[in-house]
């Protein structure tokens, strides 16, 4: 146009203004991101921030230098805290903030913080499936750790008392929010645990990202994962996710639904025993039939009709062997009467020569054993002649005869000291050619100027 009115700019010169005016302005900004685009090759990272009220929204972007560096992984939900500049994009018209800095703010610090710890857990393999334990199907204890005065306790054990009332549950009443909770939530798992229960709900209702921050504890995730027996989580609401749900053999997506999965329901219990029940009678029912045709072929038999149909064709081959061992015991009497008499004949006829040669060896050996004998016997005389010799060096009898005495008691037993007699006995002394019968008139020791009287 060549009218226009003076002083007027052009639409670069204008967004060269806008530009330079905006770049000197630095500022910081807290803003939940709304969209992210992060792609290969691009130079920056895009992104839009936004107020929770949804009122107002800035798109921003990052130099993939700056980004890398400030190390954090910004996701659409993400609280974030942001200093940079304004820019202006002349070609478009459209204006940025040039983001110089970035970290997570609140609850997105908060989440990071969350999302490394259960990779950490993970890494450990504390969330593995083959990690999880099993759930009794039937329980007889149910272990029961929440709030003694939430909503919670009371929408379980509604649930449970209406799908199976058959379960002891053990309540331990403990606090689930504050500093301290993750500590009082550890106790009361081991509180139900050691007083028998076979699996533990650990429950909550619902609450802020704040409220349920002691189920995102490490000690009690890890306490949880160690714990002997199975956990059931049902914390918050359907979206709710926390550290505790992910180590947890299972994972519920609130407390009703937690009491659920380890309560079955008394139809379903019904339903399987009526099954079992069926199956029982069917297969009963088919042993019955399998037995009565059984029962009925063996009926069917003919020796039951006719006992003797069993024994028949024995019968007839005993009678037959009966008939053939009469008949041959005559002759075989008759042949073994013969060989008798003449084995005796024949004996009688050899007796004779057998008995002579016998007679003749048996000369012949009494001989030989009377020549032998006196040098056999000789060794033995002379140590027989040693022996006798020392025997008579000790026999008693040598003694008596070399002017000794051997003194006896009534009762045969030799008298060797004064003290086995007594003044008045009567002893007897044996001497080499006789028995003297003797009367104790006195007894006295062999020690001179003592004298003892019985």
């Amino acid at each position: 146009m060549t009218d226009q009115k003076e002083g007027a700019l052009s639409v670069g010169a204008a967004l060269a203004l806008a530009k330079h005016q905006l770049e000197g302005i630095s500022v910081r900004i807290v803003g939940e991101v709304s969209e992210v685009s992060n792609k290969p090759g691009y130079a920056a990272v895009y992104f839009t921030l936004k107020d929770k009220d949804q009122n107002a929204s800035l798109p921003c972007l990052m130099w993939m230098n700056r980004f890398k560096q400030a190390g954090v992984d910004i996701r659409v939900g993400a609280v974030v805290d942001v200093t940079g500049r304004f820019s202006l994009y002349a070609a478009k018209g459209r204006m940025n903030f040039d983001v110089s800095t970035i970290a997570l703010a609140g609850e997105g610090d908060i989440r990071m913080k969350i999302a490394q710890l259960a990779k950490k857990l993970e890494a450990e393999g504390l969330m593995r499936a083959e990690a999880k334990r099993p759930l009794p199907r039937l329980p007889r204890r149910i272990g029961l750790v929440t709030s003694p005065r939430g909503a919670a306790v009371y929408d379980v054990l509604r649930t449970l008392r209406r799908r199976y009332p058959l379960a002891e549950v053990l309540v331990a009443g403990v606090p689930v929010e504050g500093k301290d909770a993750p500590a009082h939530l550890a106790a009361g798992l081991d509180e139900v645990a050691a007083a028998g229960a076979e699996v533990v709900l650990l429950v909550r209702g619902g609450g802020s990202f704040e409220d349920l921050m002691p189920f995102n504890d490490e000690a009690l995730a890890r306490h949880i994962a160690s714990l002997p027996v199975p956990v059931v989580t049902g914390i918050g609401h359907e979206p709710d996710t926390s550290i505790a749900d992910m180590v947890a053999d299972l994972r519920a997506s609130t407390p009703t639904a937690a009491a659920e999965a380890v309560a079955p329901q008394r139809s379903d219990i019904q339903a399987a025993l009526d099954g079992m029940a069926r199956r029982m009678g069917f297969a009963e029912s088919a042993l019955v039939s399998s037995a009565e045709k059984r029962l009925s072929a063996l009926a069917a038999c003919p020796f039951f009709a006719d006992p003797m149909a069993l024994l028949r064709d024995d019968a007839q081959r005993l009678d037959e062997a009966s008939r053939r061992l009469e008949g041959a015991l005559p002759g075989s009497l008759a042949k073994s009467q013969d060989l008798l008499a003449s084995t005796r004949m024949a004996f009688l006829k050899a007796s004779p020569r057998l008995l002579g040669n016998r007679k003749l060896r048996l000369a012949e050996a009494r001989t030989a054993l009377r020549a032998a004998g006196p040098a056999l016997i000789t060794p033995f005389k002379e140590r027989a002649a040693v022996m006798a010799a020392g025997l008579e060096s000790l026999s008693p009898l040598a003694v008596l005869s070399r002017g000794y005495a051997a003194a006896f008691s009534n009762d045969g037993a030799v008298i060797s000291s004064i003290n086995s007699v007594a003044r008045g006995d009567t002893i007897d002394v044996q001497v080499s050619d006789g028995l003297i019968e003797c009367k104790v008139e006195n007894v006295r020791s062999d020690v001179p100027g003592k004298e003892k009287v019985h």
